[in-house]
């Protein structure tokens, strides 16, 4: 898969990030030249939910999951 870039809506306004697919599966969030962090999909019965070991707000976790989704999972 090649890097791709998602938006992101916070606050009233948006945030576009750069994503890069990793080759376990999981996905590296930049935001210009500043890496995020990397977030990793868990397919549920209940659908995907998502997980990082970085500091990534939940709220910001999950809205970045769900435009990964949208964008290449769906």
């Amino acid at each position: 898969m090649d890097t791709f870039e998602i938006e992101v809506a916070t606050g009233g306004s948006s945030i576009t990030y750069t994503i890069t697919p990793l080759e376990d599966g999981r996905f590296q969030v930049n935001q210009k030249d500043d890496v995020v962090g990397v977030v990793a999909p868990n397919t549920r019965e209940q659908g995907i939910t998502w997980t990082t070991d970085d500091d990534i707000d939940d709220d910001l976790l999950e809205n970045i999951g769900r435009a990964i989704e949208a964008e290449k999972l769906g």
